[in-house]
C-alpha cells in the first residue's frame, strides 16, 4: 500500500495453487446495472457443496490494507434459497457471518452490497465506489466464502450496463458450459483458483476507458485509466514501462505472466477522497490519483507506481508468517510492516534514480521532504515503527502515514549501515535478494526473527540499529548517515518545493506557505495571499482544475486578496518559470572530500548528483 495524505496517499500477497473445479465451485454473479442507486446485486450458486449447515463469511479486513473494516456491514437483504426457490432459514451471527440452516438443498444465496467508499475505517481503494458513471472496488467488498473453506475454485460473472467496459486481473473463464462475452474489456465471466485469488482482483467498470498495453520480458502489461477528462496515458505508459523493467531487472524475476494497472484519475473537483494512493495485488494494482498536467503528475505519481510494483516481491512474496495464509476473520498484528511498507518506499524512490527514470538529485529532495515531514509528526517520537505496525489494523491516517515518511529514511540508513560495516561488500540489496529467494521456496519469517535473519544475510551486527530506530524511538541522524556516503547539506538548499494551500475566508485559495524559489512565488504571489480568480474565473471547489492547469499556459491573470485589499497580477508565466529555474537548488551536495569508499557506497545506492 502506498498513500499520501494532503492531496495524496498507498499496499498485498500472492499464493498459487492448481485449479480444481471437481471438488466444488462458487459461481458468483455481480449485477452492475443499478450502480446509480449506489449498490450492486450479488448472486452466489454453490456447486457441489451439500452441507446440512452452511456459514457464509465476509472478510473482516483486506490483505495489504490491514485495517479492520468489517465488510459485512455493507451487506443487506441476505437471502438463501433452495432448489425450488423457497427461502431457507438464515441467522446473522456477527457483522460478517451468516448461518444457513437445513442447507443440504441450498441452491442460491443473494445479497446486495452498498457503496462504502466514504468509510473512514480504510482507504478508498480498499472499499467500493458505485454510481452511475463508475464501479471501482476491491473484491473483498462483495465476495464471501462458505464454511471457512478458502481453497474452493470460483467463477464470477459481471452483468454490465450496455456498452460499459470492465477490467480485472482475473483470467477470462475457460470452464465448459459457462458463457463468455468476447471483446477487449468486454469480458464478463472470469475464473479464480481459490478465494485468495478471487479476493485479490480489484475491478473497475465504466462507459469508457483509456488503455495501453506493452510487453516486457516474459510478461504482458495493461494500463487502464478512467478519468473525466483525457489523461496523458502515453506518457504514463512510457514511464511505467521503465519502472517495470527496472524492478524486474533488480530481482531478476517476474512472478506473473500478465499484470494490470487499474487507475481512477479524476480531476480535482471529482476526487472522491482526500486520501489518495494505491493498493497492490498479486498481478495488479489499483490507484486513486488526481488527474493533473503531466509535469505535475509525474512529480508525485511515478514513485507511487514504483512502490506498488515493488510490492510484488516485498510483501506479496516476502512477508511475515502472520500475513499468510490469510485469516480473513481476525485482525493482523504484525511488527514487520516497517519492512513491507517503509523499505518498499525506500526502493520505490531510489530505483527510480538508479534507472535514470528521475534525476538522482530528486532523491535528495525526497530525503529532505521526509525529514521535514518527520519533524512535525508526533508519532515518530512516541511510537516505534514496530508499535505502529501493530496499530495499523486500527487505521489512523496520521499513524499510517509514518511508514511513508520514517520508513524510507530508516531504509536508507539501514542500507548505509550495512555498506559501511562491510566496506560496501554487502548492502540492503543482498538482504532483499536472499529474502526473495527464500520466499520463492515458500519460506516466510517470524516477526521476532526478522532482524536476526537480516544480520545473517548481511554478515553484520544490527542489534543497536534495530533497538534504536526500528524497535525504539531515537531521532534519526540522517545527515550523519549521508555524510558516510559523501553527501552533506547544501548551505542554501531548501528543496524549492514548499507550497501549502487552503481555502480562505472569501472562498478563494489561500497560500499559507510558499517557497520563494517556486514558479508561483516568482510570478509575484506571496505567503498569505488569497487567489480569488484565475483569468477572470472565480475559484470554487467545482473548478479548481483551472488552477492545476496553469502549467500549460504562458500568461495568466490572478485576482488576489492581499492584506485585505483586492489586487490584480498580470503574470508572464514563462518568465516566472525561467527565474525559478535559475534559483532552483537542492538540499544536499557532494562533499569534495568524499573518500573512494564513500563514493562507491553512494554510487551503489544511486548515481551521483
Amino acid at each position: 500500500m502506498r498513500f499520501r495524505f494532503q492531496l495524496l496517499l498507498f499496499v498485498v500477497f500472492v499464493f498459487t495453487s492448481s485449479v480444481s473445479y471437481g471438488a466444488g465451485r462458487l459461481d458468483y454473479t455481480v449485477d452492475l446495472r443499478e450502480t446509480g442507486s449506489h449498490l450492486v446485486h450479488v448472486t452466489l450458486h454453490p456447486i457441489k457443496q451439500g452441507q446440512k449447515v452452511v456459514t457464509f463469511q465476509m472478510p473482516v479486513w483486506a490483505p495489504g490494507a490491514y485495517s479492520v473494516t468489517h465488510y459485512g456491514r455493507y451487506v443487506s437483504n441476505f437471502t438463501a434459497l433452495d432448489k425450488s426457490g423457497k427461502p431457507l432459514a438464515t441467522k446473522q451471527l456477527n457483522p460478517d457471518r451468516w448461518e444457513i440452516e437445513k442447507a443440504s438443498g441450498l441452491a442460491t444465496i443473494k445479497y446486495d452490497i452498498l457503496d462504502s467508499h466514504k468509510d473512514t475505517t480504510s482507504l478508498y481503494f480498499a472499499m467500493g465506489h458505485f454510481d452511475s458513471t463508475i464501479f471501482f472496488a476491491n473484491a473483498t467488498c462483495f465476495f464471501g466464502y462458505l464454511n471457512d473453506k478458502k481453497n474452493v475454485a470460483a467463477t464470477v460473472t459481471y452483468v454490465k450496463p450496455e456498452n460499459w467496459q470492465l477490467t480485472t486481473a482475473l483470467d477470462p473463464t475457460t470452464i465448459k458450459g459457462v458463457s463468455q462475452q468476447a471483446g477487449e474489456y468486454h469480458h464478463t465471466t472470469f475464473s479464480a483458483r481459490d478465494y485468495d485469488e478471487l479476493a485479490d482482483a480489484p475491478v473497475m467498470a465504466a462507459p469508457q476507458f483509456q488503455a495501453r498495453s506493452f510487453v516486457d520480458g516474459s510478461a504482458s502489461y495493461d494500463l487502464v485509466i478512467l478519468s473525466n477528462k483525457p489523461f496523458p496515458i502515453d506518457s504514463l505508459t512510457q514511464y511505467v514501462h521503465k519502472i517495470v523493467n527496472a524492478e524486474t531487472a533488480f530481482f531478476h524475476d517476474t512472478p506473473f505472466k500478465h499484470y494490470t494497472f487499474v487507475v481512477y484519475a479524476p480531476t480535482f473537483s471529482k476526487v472522491p477522497s482526500a486520501a489518495q494512493g494505491a493498493l497492490e495485488h498479486a498481478n495488479s494494482s489499483d490507484y486513486l490519483l488526481m488527474s493533473l498536467p503531466w509535469s505535475a503528475f509525474k512529480g508525485f505519481g511515478l514513485a507511487i507506481f514504483s512502490h506498488e510494483f515493488f510490492h510484488l516481491w516485498n510483501v506479496k512474496r516476502i512477508h511475515s508468517s502472520l500475513l499468510g495464509p490469510f485469516d480473513y476473520t481476525q485482525r493482523v498484528k504484525t511488527t514487520s510492516l516497517w519492512l513491507s511498507e517503509g523499505i518498499t518506499d525506500y526502493y520505490a524512490h531510489t530505483l527510480l534514480a538508479r534507472a535514470h527514470i528521475i534525476e538522482p538529485a530528486h532523491f535528495y529532495d525526497d530525503i529532505q521532504g521526509w525529514q521535514q515531514a518527520l519533524s512535525g509528526h508526533q508519532s515518530s517520537s512516541t511510537e516505534s515503527l514496530e508499535q505502529l505496525s501493530i496499530a495499523e489494523s486500527d487505521f489512523h491516517l496520521d499513524d499510517a502515514e509514518i511508514f511513508y515518511i520514517k520508513g524510507p529514511l530508516v531504509g536508507l540508513m539501514l542500507d548505509i549501515e550495512i555498506r559501511k560495516k562491510t566496506n560496501n561488500a554487502r548492502s540492503l540489496d543482498d538482504v532483499m535478494f536472499a529474502l526473495n529467494a527464500d520466499a520463492k521456496k515458500g519460506i516466510t519469517f517470524k516477526d521476532e526473527e526478522l532482524i536476526h535473519k537480516m544480520e545473517r544475510i548481511a554478515g553484520v551486527d544490527l542489534t543497536d540499529f534495530y533497538k534504536r530506530y526500528i524497535a525504539g524511538t531515537d531521532s534519526l541522524p540522517i545527515n550523519s548517515y549521508l555524510a558516510d556516503i559523501g553527501v552533506i547539506p547544501s548551505p542554501t538548499g531548501s528543496g524549492g518545493n514548499k507550497l501549502n494551500l487552503s481555502f480562505g475566508s472569501t472562498g478563494g485559495l489561500k497560500i499559507s506557505d510558499i517557497d520563494t524559489t517556486s514558479t508561483l512565488s516568482q510570478a509575484g504571489v506571496k505567503k498569505n495571499d488569497e487567489i480569488i480568480a484565475v483569468n477572470g474565473t472565480k475559484l470554487s471547489m467545482s473548478n479548481l482544475d483551472i488552477f492545476t492547469e496553469l502549467q500549460n499556459q504562458t500568461t495568466v491573470k490572478f485576482d488576489i486578496m492581499r492584506e485585505g485589499k483586492p489586487m490584480t497580477l498580470l503574470v508572464d508565466l514563462q518568465a516566472a518559470r525561467s527565474r525559478a529555474a535559475l534559483l532552483e537548488h537542492h538540499p544536499f551536495k557532494i562533499s569534495p572530500e568524499a573518500t573512494p569508499l564513500q563514493i562507491s557506497m553512494r554510487r551503489g545506492i544511486m548515481e551521483q548528483l
